[in-house]
C-alpha cells in the first residue's frame, strides 16, 4: 500500500511541482487550494501526511492545522522563507515541521520520509500476520484488507493495543460501548466477537486469530506465529 500525502496550496504551479515530485517519488497524491476542506477531504482519503501552506482561503493553515491534529495527522508546513512567525506559529499549533518556499527537493522528501516513519511506528500494530492501522482505521491480514463496521474496528483496535493480552468482555463492554452496566452487554460482545471470526478467521469454529482464553478474556494472537 502506497503512502498517502494530501497537498493543500492555493498556488497550482506549488501544487503540480509536489505532485510530480511526490508521485515519482512512489506516494499517492491528493490535494486541494482551499483550508476549509482539509479536515472532509483528510477524513476521506487518510492520508499519511499532509503538506499544507499557511495563506489560504476557506480558512489558514493556522486554523487548519489543529484539525488535522485531532484526526492524528501529521503535518508539514509550507512557508515563505521571509515568515519565520508563520513557522513558530503553525508548530506551536501542533506541526510536526516545516520546509520554507523555495524548497529543496531531497531536503523535503527527506522531510516527509522521516515523519512518515516515526508516525506510523506509533500507529501501526503488528501481530504475526495481523496489520492495525489505527489512524486509517484499516485491518489486513495476510496482507489482505478486511471491511469492518466502526464497532468492529473499535474491538479489533483496543484488542491490539492490548496485544498478548486477554482482554475481558467487561472491559470491552466499557472500552469500546463506554458502558458500565447493561443487561445485554456480554451477549452483545460475543455477538460481535462471533461477527469478527467469520470476517477474519480461515475456520472461525478454531480460531487462529481472535481466541478466548477461558477465564481470562479474549486474545488478539496469531497463533500459528506463537513458538
Amino acid at each position: 500500500m502506497k503512502n498517502r500525502i494530501l497537498v493543500v496550496d492555493d498556488e497550482q504551479a506549488i501544487v503540480d511541482l509536489l505532485h510530480f515530485i511526490l508521485t515519482n517519488a512512489g506516494y499517492e497524491v491528493a490535494s486541494t487550494g482551499r483550508g476549509d476542506e482539509v479536515a472532509p477531504l483528510a477524513r476521506e482519503f487518510h492520508p499519511d501526511l499532509v503538506i499544507l501552506d499557511i495563506g489560504l482561503p476557506g480558512l489558514s493553515g493556522l486554523e487548519v492545522v489543529p484539525l488535522l491534529v485531532e484526526l492524528d495527522t501529521p503535518v508539514l508546513v509550507l512557508s515563505s522563507h521571509d515568515r519565520d512567525d508563520q513557522i513558530i506559529e503553525g508548530l506551536e499549533v501542533g506541526a510536526e515541521d516545516y520546509v520554507s518556499k523555495p524548497f529543496n527537493h531531497k531536503e523535503l522528501l527527506l522531510r516527509i520520509e522521516k515523519i512518515i516513519r516515526r508516525t506510523k511506528v506509533e500507529q501501526i500494530i503488528q501481530i504475526g500476520s495481523i496489520m492495525v492501522d489505527i489512524r486509517r482505521r484499516v485491518l489486513e491480514i495476510d496482507g489482505q484488507e478486511i471491511t469492518l463496521t466502526p464497532t468492529e474496528f473499535r474491538i479489533i483496535e483496543y484488542l491490539a493495543l492490548h496485544a498478548h493480552v486477554p482482554v475481558s468482555a467487561e472491559e470491552l463492554l466499557k472500552q469500546v460501548w463506554n458502558a458500565e452496566e447493561w443487561i445485554q452487554g456480554p451477549e452483545m460482545v460475543k455477538v460481535n466477537i462471533s461477527r469478527l471470526r467469520k470476517k477474519i478467521e480461515p475456520n472461525p469454529s478454531t480460531p487462529r486469530f481472535l481466541v478466548n482464553r477461558w477465564g481470562f478474556g479474549y486474545l488478539l494472537t496469531d497463533t500459528q506465529e506463537v513458538s
